[in-house]
């Protein structure tokens, strides 16, 4: 029994002497390792804030119309096609007139004899040879017939279907022969000149003005940018989706924009020129309740921070922190205040920009 507690104190006298001389020891060398967190940090500067908002939509041209057959009557040419660009009152088909004409020679014939009639007794009433009431009835007949023959003369000009403005046929619906009744649709055309898109903001999502500039670009023509700005912002704000309607109106002085194109719109909507940048991956918890983690004499410090605009992967920060704190981006999951960290690597807060999203109030 002696020799075997002599064994034990004999194993144990190395340890001992190991912890008084302060000699390495693993195992105490392991447990301080495991206090001390490797972070990557931020350092957080100040900055311009550019807030945008971004949206997708299909122009659409601005001045658009179906163009429709106003008399009845058979199509007997027609002078534009699809693409043609056409002129305010240029004729687009010729529908049947000879009817019309036919009426509009009776009704101008009557009008010249009635005419004659009212003229004779005008000089008949000079020298009072008719009563007053001849000449008045004889009077009102050629004015009836005047408006009779107006009405002729109108339908011989809606036989020619006319372009209601400058524009381009997109559509013919007609063809050559073919009966058209009236209020028939003939042609569609639109103003490729005044394309605008319309978009469903949010109500306080984004403080638009009107003529403020918006980057345009479409889909079908990658790498290319069309300026645009806000033409008009709706006065109220619809109850059934909360959101207030903005239409933009796109140059196409180019003239390669077209109505039906997808297009995606950038809105630069407010700059703050003296911003605390801070990246996002900092952030923990919510929006109303977000912390970060600062580094302050090695140790981690949990601060709540208020927060403003956003733009990609940067946020402002109204509150919490200053420009020239050490803020933890890597490492944080897990991290508890007070902890011993260890810095890793530093970066400052405006090289982490990733590509722009939406900005939010």
């Amino acid at each position: 029994m002696f020799r075997l507690r002599f064994a034990s104190i004999f194993l144990l006298i190395p340890f001992v002497l190991a912890a008084c001389t302060g000699g390495d020891n693993p195992v105490a060398k392991d447990a301080k390792t495991a206090e001390t967190v490797a972070v990557e940090t931020v350092a957080v500067v100040r900055g311009e804030m550019v807030a945008h908002y971004s949206a997708t939509a299909a122009l659409q041209a601005e001045h658009a119309a179906s163009v429709i057959a106003e008399m009845p009557g058979t199509v007997r040419s027609i002078e534009v096609e699809e693409g043609d660009q056409v002129r305010k009152g240029q004729v687009l088909a010729r529908l049947d007139a000879d009817r019309s004409k036919l009426t509009l020679r009776q009704n101008e014939a009557e009008l010249d004899k009635l005419k004659n009639e009212v003229d004779r007794n005008t000089r008949l009433i000079d020298r009072k040879l008719i009563p007053a009431t001849l000449f008045d009835q004889s009077e009102s007949m050629f004015l009836a017939q005047r408006a009779d023959t107006e009405l002729a003369r109108m339908k011989v000009r809606k036989s020619e279907i006319r372009a209601p403005f400058d524009g381009v046929v997109t559509r013919r619906w007609i063809k050559r022969g073919q009966f058209m009744e009236s209020n028939a649709a003939a042609f569609e055309i639109a103003d490729f000149s005044d394309l605008t898109t319309r978009l469903d903001i949010p109500e306080g999502a984004a403080a638009l003005k009107v003529g403020q500039q918006v980057s345009i670009k479409v889909d079908a023509l990658p790498g290319q940018a069309f300026a645009g700005h806000i033409e008009r912002i709706a006065p109220v704000v619809d109850q059934a989706s909360g959101t207030i309607a903005v239409t933009v109106a796109a140059d196409n002085s180019s003239k390669q924009l077209r109505p039906g194109l997808f297009c995606r719109l950038d809105i630069a909507y407010d700059r703050i020129a003296d911003a605390i940048l801070l990246p996002k991956p900092a952030l923990q918890g919510g929006r109303e309740d977000s912390t970060v983690f600062v580094v302050e004499g090695g140790k981690a410090k949990r601060k709540a921070v208020k927060l403003g605009r956003e733009n990609g992967g940067v946020v402002q920060v109204l509150d919490g922190i200053e420009a020239g704190d050490m803020v933890i981006t890597a490492g944080q999951s897990g991290l508890r205040d007070g902890a011993d960290v260890e810095i890793i690597g530093t970066r400052i807060a405006s090289e982490v920009d990733p590509a722009r999203v939406a900005a939010h109030q």
